[in-house]
C-alpha cells in the first residue's frame, strides 16, 4: 500500500504517457531511507509493463561503488545485443567500460553518449535507477550525461537517491515524511488491531517514515529494546531480527552483505569457508529478511544489509572479506577480489596493494577514472615504502583530475609533497596541481607550478617536459599579470629534442610567445608559427595541436586557425573526445568570429559552453561565455551580451581577471555597435591598467576604443591608445593588424581618406569581410560628413550587404541610416539572412550536417544527441525553411 504519495504517482503517470508520445524526461526521487523511493520505482515498473513499455533497472550497491561501470552494466544488460549498432567510438567505449575490450585513452564522457544512443535505439522504454548514492562514479556520470540530453526519444529515466547524495541538476521531487493522517492510515492498513497505546507509540517512533512504520507494525509484539526514530529505528529493528538467527545463518548473511552482488556461486563459496552453507539460508528466508530468486541472493530491503554489516564484529567482517577474496577466482573477478583483499587488510599489505594497483590501471583503460583514482589511493594506503606510496598517490591524483574531482586531486597531490619522490613522480604531481590551480585558482600560479614540474624532467624526459612547457605558455596567456617567464623560455631553448622532432618548431614559437607575454621585444611570431607542421604532431600528445591553432589565431592567421581547429574538432568528435571539445570549440569559435562568421561562432561557442559546464570545466566555460558575449555584441543581442559578459566580470573579480577584461571589451563593443560612444569609452577606461597590457585585450580592444573616443568627441583620449597599440603589435603585425592600425590612424587624421584606402586594400587582400565592412562603414560615414554623399554610397552598400549576411544587426542599422542620409532608397533585408535566423544555432547545425548527407545516427554522434532527437530537430526545421524533407536542404544556402 502506498499512502501519501499521490502527487509522485501522478507525475510518474504523466511521464509514462509522454514517453508513449515520443517525449523523454528524467526525474530524481529524493528522500531519507525508508521514505518510499524503492516502492515508487516498483509502481513505475508495474505501470510501464502494463502499458507494454520495456523496463531497464539497476540499483547502486555499496560494495561495488569502486568498480567502474558496474551499475551501468546492470542497467544496460538487456540491450547489449544492440552494441554493434552504435557508432564505432561509442561501441568501443561501452565494450571497454564493460570489460569486453580495451580502449586506452577513452574519453570519460563517451560512455554516457553511448548510453544515450543505446536507449534511443531501444525506446520507448523506462529506466529505473535505485540507490543512486551507492552507484559507482563512472556509472553515475554516464547516466547523468545521458539524462541531461534526453529530449525526443520516448525514454523515462527515474532515479532514486537519499538526501545526502550529490546534486544531479535533474528535476527533483523530495519525498517528505508522512502527515499524521497518512501515517495513521498506513498503520491501520498493516496492523489494524493494535491497542491504542501501542499504535500511538509506533506513530511517534516512526516519525512519518513509511518503512519504519511498516517494520515497527510487523514487530509490534516483539520487544527489542532499541530506541531512535525514522530510518535509524528501522535499522535497529532489522538488526534485532538478525540477532535472533542462528550463528551460521548470520555468517551467511554477513558474506551476502559484504559481497552485495548476490551471486550464489560466490556467496555460498565464501560462506563454506566460514562453516555455513545453503541450508543455513532457510531461517533468514523464513524471517523475510532475504530471498533466493532470479539467480541472486537478495535482501528484502537495502537497510537489512546495512543492519547485518553494521552489527558485525570487526573480526567477522575481515573474515568475510577474506573468504570472498578466496571465492573470486575467475579472471573477470580480479577487480572485486582486489577490493576484498584490501577490505580484509589490517595494515600494510603488499599483495593487496599490487592487486589494487593493477585494478586501477585496468579501470583507467576502461575510462573509469574515478574508480582508478580510488584504487590507486587505497593501494597507496596499503604500501609501506614511502617512495612507492608517493608514486601511487600521484597516480591517484592524476586519475582524480581526469575524473574532474579537482578537490580530491589537490588533496592527494598535497600528500605526495610530504613524501620522498623521484623526478617523474614529482613532475606528474606538479602538473596535476597546476591543472587544479588553473581551474580553481589563478593561471599565473598554475603556469609557475607546471614550469617547476617540467624543470624536474627537463633532461630525463624531454618529450613530457616539452608538453608541460607548452602548457606553461598557454596558462600564462590567460593570466592577468603573467609570471616571470625567463625560466620557462630558457628551459624551452635548452630542451634536447631530436633535430627532426615535429615539436621543435612549436617550442620555438612558444618561446617567442613567452617573450611577448613577458613584455620583451621578440622576433616576429608569425614566421615561427607558420613553420609548425601540426599534421606531424602525434594526436596522442593531448592539447598540443590545439595550441597550434591558438597560435595561428594570435598572429592573425585566422583562416589557417579555422581550418586546423575544424579538422581537430571533427577528429575529436569522431574519437568521442568529449572532454577535450570545449578547448577545440573555443579555438574554432574565435576563428569564426575573426572571419566574420558570427552564426558559426555563436553555434560553436554555445556548444562549448554546454559541454564545459557539464564536464566541470568552469574556466573553459568562462572563456567561451566571454567569446559568445562578444558575438552577441556584434549581432545586437544586448540582453544576452550583458548577461554573459556580466557573469564573466563577476568570475574575473574572483580569479580570472584577464577574462574580465575581455568581457568589458564585449560590453564596450556592444555600445560602439549601437553608437553609444561615450558609454563605450567609459567602459574601456574602467579596465585596470594591468589588464590593458594583457595580450588578448591589447590585440583586440584598441580599434574599438579609438573609434569610441573619436566619435565621443575626445580624440585626445584616443591618441595614447593608438601609440600603445602600435608599439605592442606593430612589430608583430600581419595584414589584419596593419589594416586596423591604418583605420585607427584615419579616425584621428585631418585627411582620413589615404588611411582608409590603405586599410581597405589590406583587408581585401586579407579576406576579412566583417572587418572590411566595418572599415567601409567608417569610410562611408566620413565621406558623407565631408559632403561627398554620392561617393559614400558604394562603401556603405557593400558594408550593408556583409552586415545583413553575417547577422551584425546594429552595424546594418547604422549603414542603413547613413545610406538614407545620402538620399538612398533601401530594399528589404536579405531574404536568406532572415531565413536562417528562423533556426536556432543547434537547428542550423543539424540542418547543415543533414544537407551534407549524414544520417540521423551520424549527426547524433557528431553533436552528442540521440538519433531520435536529431529527427525531432529536423521535424521542426522543415516547416521553418518551407521544405518537406531532408533532400531539399541541399537546395538552400546554409553557409
Amino acid at each position: 500500500m502506498l499512502v501519501g504519495r499521490a502527487a509522485e504517482l501522478a507525475e510518474i503517470d504523466r511521464l509514462l504517457a509522454a514517453a508513449r508520445s515520443g517525449r523523454s524526461a528524467a526525474l530524481l526521487l529524493q528522500g531519507e531511507a525508508g521514505s518510499g523511493k524503492t516502492t515508487l520505482l516498483g509502481r513505475a515498473a508495474t505501470a510501464a509493463r502494463a502499458q507494454d513499455l520495456p523496463v531497464l533497472r539497476c540499483a547502486g550497491v555499496e560494495s561495488e561503488a569502486e568498480l567502474p561501470f558496474a551499475g551501468l552494466h546492470m542497467l544496460l544488460r538487456g540491450t547489449l545485443d544492440r552494441l554493434d549498432s552504435l557508432p564505432a567510438p561509442q561501441e568501443a567505449a561501452l565494450r571497454a567500460a564493460f570489460g569486453l575490450a580495451e580502449a586506452p585513452g577513452v574519453d570519460r564522457f563517451l560512455a554516457g553518449l553511448a548510453t544515450l544512443t543505446l536507449l534511443s535505439e531501444a525506446a520507448p522504454l523506462v529506466c529505473l535507477v535505485d540507490d543512486l548514492q551507492w552507484l559507482d562514479a563512472a556509472s553515475v556520470e554516464a547516466v547523468l550525461f545521458a539524462a541531461r540530453r534526453l529530449d525526443a526519444e520516448g525514454v523515462v529515466l527515474l532515479l532514486a537517491a537519499r538526501n545526502d547524495a550529490p546534486a544531479t541538476g535533474l528535476p527533483t521531487r523530495q519525498l517528505h515524511r508522512l502527515s499524521a493522517a497518512d501515517g495513521a492510515a498506513l498503520l491501520d492498513a498493516y496492523a489494524p488491531d493494535l491497542p491504542t497505546a501501542t499504535r500511538d507509540r509506533l506513530l511517534t517512533e516512526a516519525d512519518g517514515n513509511p518503512l519504519a512504520l511498516i517494520e515497527l507494525a510487523r514487530a509490534a509484539g516483539t520487544p527489542d529494546g532499541h530506541g531512535g526514530n525514522g530510518g535509524g529505528r528501522v535499522v535497529a529493528s532489522f538488526g534485532a531480527q538478525v540477532d535472533r538467527l542462528p550463528d551460521a545463518t548470520r555468517r551467511l548473511l554477513l558474506v551476502t552483505a559484504a559481497d552485495d552482488t548476490g551471486e550464489p556461486r560466490v556467496v555460498f563459496g565464501a560462506a563454506e569457508r566460514l562453516g555455513a552453507g545453503v541450508a543455513d539460508l532457510a531461517p533468514a528466508e523464513a524471517a523475510d529478511l532475504v530471498r533466493l530468486a532470479d539467480g541472486t541472493v537478495a535482501f528484502r530491503h537495502p537497510l537489512i544489509r546495512t543492519a547485518v554489516y553494521g552489527r558485525a564484529a570487526t573480526v567477522d567482517r575481515l573474515a568475510a572479506h577474506r573468504a570472498l577474496a578466496g571465492a573470486l577466482t575467475a579472471p573477470e573477478e580480479r577487480d572485486r577480489r582486489a577490493w576484498h583483499l584490501a577490505a580484509a587488510a589490517t595494515g600494510f599489505d603488499p599483495d593487496a596493494a599490487v592487486a589494487l594497483d593493477e585494478a586501477a590501471n585496468r579501470a583507467g583503460l576502461r575510462g573509469g577514472y574515478a574508480a582508478s583514482a580510488a584504487a590507486h589511493e587505497r593501494a597507496a594506503r596499503l604500501t609501506a615504502d614511502p617512495t612507492e606510496r608517493a608514486r601511487r598517490l600521484a597516480a591517484a591524483a592524476t586519475r582524480a583530475r581526469d575524473a574532474g574531482q579537482l578537490d580530491r586531486a589537490a588533496a592527494l597531490a598535497a600528500e605526495v609533497a610530504d613524501l620522498p619522490t623521484d623526478p617523474a613522480t614529482a613532475a606528474m604531481t606538479a602538473w596535476v596541481r597546476a591543472k587544479v590551480e588553473f581551474e580553481q585558482g589563478t593561471p599565473a600560479r598554475a603556469s609557475t607550478m607546471v614550469t617547476d614540474g617540467a624543470a624536474l624532467i627537463h633532461g630525463s624526459d624531454p618529450d613530457r617536459a616539452a608538453q608541460m612547457l607548452i602548457e606553461t605558455m598557454r596558462m600564462a596567456y590567460f593570466a592577468d599579470r603573467p609570471p616571470d617567464l625567463t625560466r620557462p623560455v630558457e628551459l624551452i631553448r635548452t630542451l634536447r629534442l631530436p633535430p627532426d622532432d615535429p615539436l621543435r618548431p612549436l617550442m620555438s614559437a612558444s618561446a617567442t610567445l613567452g617573450e611577448l607575454l613577458a613584455g620583451r621585444t621578440a622576433a616576429p611570431l608569425g614566421p615561427a608559427v607558420r613553420a609548425v607542421q601540426a599534421e606531424l604532431i602525434s594526436p596522442a600528445i593531448a592539447g598540443t595541436r590545439a595550441h597550434v591553432a591558438f597560435l595561428h589565431l594570435f598572429v592573425g592567421a585566422d583562416e589557417e586557425a579555422y581550418e586546423l581547429s575544424g579538422r581537430l574538432l571533427a577528429e575529436g568528435r569522431d574519437r568521442g573526445l568529449i572532454g577535450g571539445l570545449p578547448h577545440l570549440l573555443l579555438n574554432h569559435a574565435m576563428a569564426a568570429l575573426a572571419l566574420g562568421r558570427l552564426r558559426e561562432g555563436e553555434r560553436s561557442g554555445l556548444e562549448g559552453v554546454r559541454i564545459a559546464e557539464e564536464t566541470g570545466q568552469e574556466h573553459s566555460a568562462g572563456n567561451l561565455r566571454t567569446l559568445v558575449s562578444r558575438i552577441y555584441a556584434l549581432t545586437g543581442d544586448e540582453e544576452r551580451c550583458t548577461e554573459w559578459a556580466g557573469a564573466a566580470l563577476r568570475q574575473g573579480g574572483e580569479r580570472h581577471q584577464a577574462n574580465a577584461a575581455l568581457a568589458a571589451l564585449a560590453l564596450a563593443t556592444m555600445d560602439v555597435a549601437a553608437g553609444r560612444y561615450p558609454a563605450a569609452l567609459e567602459r574601456f577606461e574602467a579596465v585596470p591598467e594591468r589588464l590593458r597590457t594583457h595580450l588578448g585585450f591589447a590585440y583586440l580592444a584598441p580599434p574599438d576604443w579609438i573609434e569610441a573616443a573619436v566619435r565621443a568627441g575626445a580624440p585626445e583620449r584616443a591618441a595614447p591608445i593608438l601609440d600603445r597599440y602600435a608599439r605592442w603589435v606593430g612589430h608583430q603585425a600581419g595584414p589584419m593588424v596593419a589594416a586596423l592600425l591604418e583605420r585607427s590612424r584615419a579616425l584621428l587624421a585631418d585627411d582620413a581618406e589615404p588611411g582608409y584606402q590603405r586599410a581597405l586594400a589590406l583587408l581585401r587582400d586579407a579576406n576579412r569581410p566583417l572587418a572590411l565592412a566595418r572599415t567601409q562603414l567608417l569610410y562611408g560615414e566620413w565621406l558623407r560628413r565631408v559632403r561627398r554623399r554620392a561617393e559614400a554610397r558604394d562603401p556603405l552598400r557593400a558594408a550593408l550587404r556583409v552586415f545583413d549576411e553575417s547577422g551584425a544587426r546594429p552595424f546594418a542599422e547604422r549603414a542603413r541610416a547613413e545610406l538614407r542620409a545620402t538620399g538612398e532608397t533601401l530594399p528589404a533585408a536579405a531574404d536568406r539572412a532572415s531565413l536562417l535566423t528562423r533556426l536556432t544555432p543547434q537547428e542550423l547545425q543539424v540542418a547543415r550536417l543533414a544537407a551534407s548527407g549524414l544520417s540521423n545516427r551520424d549527426i547524433g554522434a557528431q553533436l552528442f544527441l540521440s538519433p531520435r532527437t536529431v529527427g525531432y530537430h529536423l521535424y521542426k526545421i522543415f516547416p521553418k525553411l518551407g521544405i518537406a524533407d531532408r533532400h531539399q536542404l541541399t537546395g538552400i544556402d546554409l553557409s
